[in-house]
């Protein structure tokens, strides 16, 4: 009986120990591979992101023709939309305080992304290129914030954030209206548009080992007010599982996400993320588009202070 207890002694402390060791070394992470988590960085904490998503889209063409204007004459005409490029993501996160984190960022793309006008001449000639193409810039500016409602408290229950998002800049015209046509009669000068996302985010710790992310959020633009599906509502989901003392291994899936007003919709993502130190952390993550991500981690004094406690399961 003795010997039995000591044995269970040892188990216990076995594991205790594992569990302080895995929860002090995890920094606050605010984001998995493209999902936002409840985890905010913590007073003075930053995370910087970088991805690059390949996107394509052909021939998304109206069956019929409809009014362009170009230099101040309206006439009809076929058009089409081309796309064919890779979205550069850059997000850079703030902890403002330890319930606060600031984002901002810019979504670029380099690639060919193009509103062709046919038979722009109504010759009906083969011998001459009857098709105007015109490039369509494709880029947006980001800012938003993320409010913790309730931190982790080891207390079984989730920790749980609302955030949002402003964003403005060009957009590719990739959605047509209720009458079957392009939203942008203009293809010479781009698609300015603007655009808000909230969300709300709940992440659960199970044991040391374990961590699952889910929430839902609604996205609204100046180009979704146009079209028949004004409010897109999104959900995404996600968790991380533990490796080893420092690194761990994460998926997640989100049911829609805006790339400078563009629609990506069913992104799953993989990633490895290892930890350098209690605050410092890299990830790499590769999605389905497909596409890469790269998110640099420091917490924040709110990582600091929780270093020591410990979580038996």
């Amino acid at each position: 009986m003795y010997f039995l207890n000591r044995i269970t002694t040892v188990v216990l402390f076995f594991f205790l120990t594992i569990n302080t060791v895995i929860y002090a070394q995890t920094p606050p992470v605010p984001q998995l591979n493209t999902i936002q988590t409840a985890e905010p960085l913590g007073k003075g904490g930053s995370m910087t992101s970088f991805g690059l998503f390949q996107y394509s889209k052909k021939s998304l063409e109206p069956e019929e023709m409809q009014d362009v204007f170009i230099g101040g004459f309206e006439r009809q005409h076929l058009t089409s939309l081309e796309i064919e490029t890779f979205f550069i993501p850059v997000r850079f996160t703030y902890g403002l305080s330890d319930q606060v984190d600031l984002i901002l960022g810019t979504t670029l793309s380099v690639g060919n992304v193009h509103k062709v006008v046919h038979d722009f001449y109504d010759t009906d000639d083969p011998e001459i290129n009857p098709d105007r193409v015109y490039d369509q810039p494709l880029n947006e500016g980001i800012i938003g914030l993320k409010y913790n409602l309730k931190p982790e408290k080891n207390d079984g229950l989730p920790s749980l954030s609302i955030g949002g998002d402003i964003f403005s800049g060009y957009t590719a015209d990739d959605r047509l209206n209720s009458e079957d046509e392009f939203l942008d009669p203009d293809p010479v000068d781009g698609y300015p548009f603007v655009g808000v996302n909230t969300y709300f985010v709940g992440t659960q710790r199970i044991g040391a080992f374990i961590k699952i992310h889910g929430g839902a959020g609604v996205l609204l633009s100046s180009k979704s007010l146009r079209t028949t599906d004004t409010f897109n509502f999104s959900y995404f989901g996600g968790g991380e599982l533990s490796i080893a003392n420092n690194m761990w291994f994460a998926a997640d899936y989100s049911r829609e996400l805006l790339y400078a007003g563009v629609s990506v919709s069913n992104v799953m993502g993989l990633a490895f993320r290892y930890e350098v130190s209690s605050t410092l952390a890299f990830q790499v993550g590769i999605n389905n588009l497909p596409g890469f991500q790269f998110n640099l981690t420091l917490g924040g004094q709110r990582s600091k202070e929780m270093e020591g406690t410990q979580l038996l399961f």
